[in-house]
């Protein structure tokens, strides 16, 4: 069960700023974005800084010791020396006063509005896994799925991590959404050479092998509205978003999505035709994928060029709409930019969650 605490008024969180707080005995950071209210853990993950002492600008908060961002909605890293996440909180606002949920989990539901509800999503868990299959769906992508030995409760969107015997964390999305079956989990898993993990995977995993997950984690879950959706995906940041179209079928849901994936060559949208299958069968759904190196031995006819460009060319005002960017940093983040600023998405209408591996600190 959660625990609410009240951590002031609504009025009392300002746009721009990070104020401290303390739900029971967690001490959080809390922002304001538009007319939601969000909660960090106020320690950085590197465990001697607070981020309650950080300089809030474009969606995100940085560590005032070594100049690392965090993400304010999810608290997902974004720039070097911070690769892992500092915890979130679910937020409701009741009767103007604002609640920080503890013992909910990870990346719960920031609700806002008089009398909301409290969310329903359950707290983090340690869950001990088996791998169940392995295929590759690329070259240098592998399908990896997971039987839990318990039950495991997410929204489609979120992630999990991985827990290695050395202490580190390898965070990866869920692929499927709960009602595909909450002890099967589906990840994808691009190889990094030299990573520990995906060494691993690609070395040789074998059916049986033993894992132990931490989640769910994130804010990356379909909000409610009737605007329509663009689905924005480089890479394996379509894991998510494949759990957010196969929910919306499951449940019925036919608000407009629109997909934009991008990669560098064909063999990076390794389940192209399952997305071009959706977009014949499903009236409510668009798919436009887009490479940024195709060369004319490839024999492309599609689009060329950077992703999150093809969706500003498509849509240049964006202004009704909810965007869910999942993939590579620095595609996240050129989207958030170019898109607030140039098309008029406003800020509080994108949602993402971005991965930074060590590769990524090495370009």
């Amino acid at each position: 069960m959660s625990e609410w605490f009240d951590v002031g008024h609504a009025d009392d969180f300002a746009e721009g700023e990070v104020a401290a707080a303390r739900a029971g005995s967690q001490a959080v950071a809390m922002f304001r974005l538009g007319e939601e209210i969000f909660a960090l853990k106020d320690l950085c993950t590197h465990g001697n800084a607070k981020l309650s002492d950080g300089y809030v600008e474009d969606g995100c908060v940085e560590c005032p010791l070594h100049q690392g961002l965090f993400d304010i909605r999810s608290g997902a890293p974004r720039c070097a020396p911070v690769t892992e996440a500092v915890r979130s909180f679910p937020v409701r606002v009741v009767a103007g006063r604002v609640e920080v949920g503890v013992g909910v989990g990870v990346g719960d539901a920031a609700q806002t509005g008089e009398g909301a509800a409290a969310a329903q999503d359950a707290a983090p868990q340690l869950v001990q896994a088996s791998v169940e299959s392995m295929e590759r769906a690329a070259p240098d992508v592998a399908i990896l799925r997971l039987r839990c030995a318990a039950p495991l409760s997410w929204r489609a969107g979120q992630y999990i991590d991985l827990l290695l015997e050395d202490g580190q964390r390898r965070s990866y999305s869920m692929a499927t959404h709960a009602g595909a079956g909450s002890d099967l989990l589906e990840l994808h898993v691009r190889h990094l050479p030299g990573g520990v993990f995906t060494d691993r995977v690609f070395g040789g995993m074998q059916p049986g092998q033993a894992l132990t997950l931490e989640g769910p984690t994130g804010s990356f879950y379909l909000r409610e509205g009737a605007q329509p959706v663009i689905l924005l995906a480089s890479g394996t940041g379509f894991a998510p978003v494949k759990a957010l179209v196969e929910e919306a079928i499951a449940v019925g849901n036919t608000r407009p999505m629109r997909l934009y994936w991008g990669g560098r060559r064909t063999a990076d949208l390794y389940l192209d035709a399952l997305c071009r299958d959706w977009a014949t069968t499903l009236p409510w759904f668009e798919y436009v994928p887009v490479l940024s190196e195709a060369d004319s031995a490839s024999g492309w006819q599609g689009r060329t060029g950077f992703v999150h460009q093809a969706v500003m060319q498509d849509v240049p005002a964006m202004q009704q709409y909810q965007v869910y960017a999942c993939g590579a940093p620095v595609v996240v983040e050129s989207a958030r930019r170019d898109f607030t600023a140039a098309c008029g998405l406003p800020e509080t209408a994108f949602f993402a969650d971005s991965f930074l591996s060590k590769a990524d600190l090495r370009t």
